[in-house]
C-alpha cells in the first residue's frame, strides 16, 4: 500500500501536468479552427466612387486574399417597379461601387485599424466598414483564451515539479540505507540511483497511458459532443502514437530531472 501510495505522488503530478499539456494544445487547435472559419465569414466593406483594381488594394492590404465587387442589382430589383427604366438606368450610374475585401489571416486590432487608415488614404474611397466593435469582441476572446492556457500551464508545470522533487526526496529517503551500503561497497553514483529512475520511467509510461486515453475518450462521450455541437467547436482528438510519445517525451524529462536535481544534491551532501 505503501509503495502504491508513492507511485501515486509522482503518477499524480504527471497526469496533471501532461494533462494541461494537451488541453493546452487542443484549445490551440479550436482557437486557430475558429479563427479560420471567422477570417473566412469575415469582410471588409469599402465604398468607392470608381472602379478598384485588386492589384492596387493589395499594395495597400498586404494580407489580402481576394476581392469581388459586390453588385447593386438586388437594390435595384427591389425599385424596377417604382422608377422608370431610364431613371433606373441613371441610378444605376450614380450609384457608387461596392467592394467585398477577404483577408488571408487573422489581424490584430492594431493591424485592423491600419488597414482602415491605408485603404481611407485612397482618393476614390468613400467609406470603409471592417466592423471593428463586433470583431473587437471575439478578438479579445479569443486571446484572453490562448493567454489563460498559457497561465494556467506554466502555474501546473511548477507546482507539479515541487511535488515531484518532494517526493524524490522522499523515496531517497527511504532507500538511503540500500544507497549507504553501495556506498561503502564503491558502487558508482549512477548505480545508487538506478533505481529511482526505473521507478519514474514507470510511473511516466503510466501517467502517459492515462492521459491519452483521457483525451482518447472523453471527445467521445456524448454529452461532451452535444456541448461542443452546441458552441459550435470541434473538439480535436488525440493521436495516440504521435501525441502521446510526445507526452511520454514530457513526462519522461520532468521526471527525470526532477530525480537528477534530488540525487545531485545528495551526492554534494555525502561526505
Amino acid at each position: 500500500m505503501k509503495s502504491l501510495k508513492n507511485h501515486f505522488s509522482v503518477i499524480f503530478p504527471l497526469v496533471v501536468l501532461l494533462f494541461s499539456f494537451q488541453f493546452t494544445r487542443g484549445l490551440e487547435v479550436i482557437v486557430a479552427e475558429y479563427e479560420t472559419r471567422i477570417i473566412n465569414e469575415y469582410s471588409i466593406i469599402i465604398v468607392s466612387s470608381k472602379a478598384l483594381e485588386e492589384a492596387d488594394i493589395a499594395r495597400s492590404v498586404p494580407s489580402l486574399k481576394n476581392m469581388e465587387e459586390v453588385s447593386p442589382k438586388v437594390i435595384l430589383d427591389r425599385l424596377k417597379g417604382d422608377i422608370s427604366t431610364q431613371n433606373l438606368s441613371l441610378l444605376q450610374l450614380a450609384l457608387p461601387k461596392f467592394y467585398n475585401l477577404k483577408l488571408a489571416s487573422f489581424p490584430s486590432n492594431t493591424q485592423l485599424s491600419k488597414i482602415k487608415n491605408d485603404l481611407e488614404r485612397i482618393a476614390s474611397v468613400s467609406k470603409v466598414e471592417t466592423f471593428a466593435k463586433t470583431y473587437d469582441k471575439i478578438y479579445r476572446i479569443l486571446t484572453i483564451a490562448k493567454s489563460m492556457a498559457y497561465v494556467f500551464t506554466t502555474l501546473i508545470v511548477i507546482v507539479s515539479l515541487l511535488l515531484m522533487l518532494k517526493q524524490m526526496r522522499i523515496w531517497v529517503l527511504e532507500h538511503k540505507e540500500r544507497m549507504d551500503i553501495m556506498t561503502l561497497f564503491g558502487a558508482p553514483f549512477w548505480m545508487k540511483s538506478a533505481v529511482l529512475y526505473r521507478l519514474v520511467i514507470v510511473d511516466s509510461l503510466i501517467a502517459t497511458f492515462v492521459v491519452v486515453a483521457l483525451f482518447y475518450g472523453i471527445p467521445m462521450l456524448p454529452e461532451v459532443v452535444a456541448i461542443a455541437r452546441e458552441v459550435d467547436v470541434v473538439i480535436p482528438t488525440i493521436q495516440p502514437l504521435r501525441e502521446g510519445g510526445l507526452l511520454l517525451g514530457i513526462s519522461l524529462f520532468f521526471a527525470l530531472v526532477s530525480v537528477s536535481m534530488v540525487m545531485v544534491k545528495v551526492k554534494r551532501e555525502t561526505p
